[in-house]
């Protein structure tokens, strides 16, 4: 399946880094953006490249609402793959419009921003033999061709999403692999937890865990039934220190209150029925995990709204932006145990939400 995953301008330019700052909004001087997140399980990998910068008769919303102000017209985009350090091949990225693609871009309600075309280079290997792999490293190279300018990442290593069990560099869940098994957080007495157990795979330096619960909505009056939106629990994040097995966990009482703040009381003449349960893992890479860390201590400080580039693993003179990597798991339609239903239709937090029980669907 092709994934996904862009980082807005904005978020990118929130990164840190030992470089100077710089204005975007400086005349004459375009910033390359560089955003891209790399997971070797996709059958095709997008890379967005754009520039920012204002020009001095213009304003920001005027060129914010042309296409042709935040993308160059002619670039060689290249992933270059190296083992031990040695260069070993190479392949071309295509410039694609994203809409036809299916990730349609959404404009800025109210404020003009152009949503078509929307461009990324897009890499699909043309062998079926080749692939990216967690033993190699990998450097992307943009050049503009009109003005010879080079950028490039820093070397990448990417995470690995296999998941055989007999390799310890892969990336396991044994729980994932067990048809019958259910989610039970039924207890909620002190330090009461729900945990799950989790390998880490090659070259991923941060975890995080994800519950997405789904609810049935029914209107005991009209017989009306209906699907309320799913709610996703972040409900853990483990650095990576030693290649051992680790816990992701929360307490079960933390559950219980996600689930009351999510849904909230249930409205006059409605029962509400629990549905299964998506469980989702994500393995950062290093670059990840420093975004996130450089990140959280930026927005935390005085000087946070400022914008200027706090992270890049971008190399040029004037680019900047995050190429990283990450893993997913995910288990879906997770049964939750009948003790665990029964926990929630009498629990004092969760009574406002009249759990009647499972939901037939």
């Amino acid at each position: 399946m092709k994934k996904l995953f862009i980082l807005s301008c904005i978020a990118i330019l929130g990164f840190s880094s030992c470089k100077e700052d710089f204005n975007v909004a400086a005349p004459y001087k375009n910033i390359t953006i560089v955003a891209a997140m790399i997971n070797m399980a996709d059958t095709a990998h997008y890379v967005r490249i754009q520039k920012a910068f204002m020009d001095e008769n213009k304003g920001l919303i005027e060129m914010s609402q042309i296409a042709d102000s935040s993308f160059y017209k002619n670039l060689t985009v290249t992933l270059k793959e190296y083992t031990n350090d040695v260069f070993t091949n190479s392949w071309s990225l295509n410039k694609v419009v994203m809409e036809n693609e299916g990730y349609p871009k959404n404009a800025a309600t109210g404020l003009g921003f152009f949503s078509m075309p929307s461009y990324a280079y897009k890499l699909k290997f043309p062998n079926v033999n080749d692939t990216l792999s967690p033993y190699k490293k990998y450097r992307f190279v943009i050049r503009n061709n009109e003005t010879g300018e080079i950028d490039s990442t820093d070397m990448l290593n990417v995470v690995n999403s296999n998941k055989s069990t007999s390799n310890p560099s892969d990336f396991q869940i044994n729980d994932f692999e067990n048809n019958s098994y259910q989610i039970n957080f039924a207890k909620t007495e002190f330090k009461a937890a729900y945990t799950l157990f989790v390998r880490a795979p090659r070259n991923a330096k941060i975890l995080e865990g994800i519950m997405r619960f789904h609810f049935v909505e029914k209107n005991i009056v009209t017989g009306e039934t209906k699907r309320l939106p799913p709610a996703d629990l972040y409900y853990d994040q483990q650095v990576r220190t030693n290649p051992e097995i680790f816990n992701l966990t929360t307490l079960n009482s933390n559950i219980y209150s996600f689930l009351y703040s999510s849904f909230g009381p249930a409205p006059a003449n409605t029962q509400r029925y629990v549905d299964s349960c998506d469980l989702i893992v994500y393995a950062g890479s290093y670059e990840y995990y420093n975004y996130l860390q450089i990140s959280a201590v930026q927005n935390s400080s005085l000087l946070g709204d400022q914008i200027k580039p706090f992270y890049t693993n971008i190399r040029g003179n004037n680019a900047y932006g995050l190429v990283c990597s990450r893993a997913m798991r995910i288990y879906k339609n997770v049964g939750i145990n009948n003790a665990t239903i029964d926990s929630m239709k009498m629990n004092k937090i969760t009574i406002p939400l009249n759990i009647q029980g499972r939901s037939a669907d």
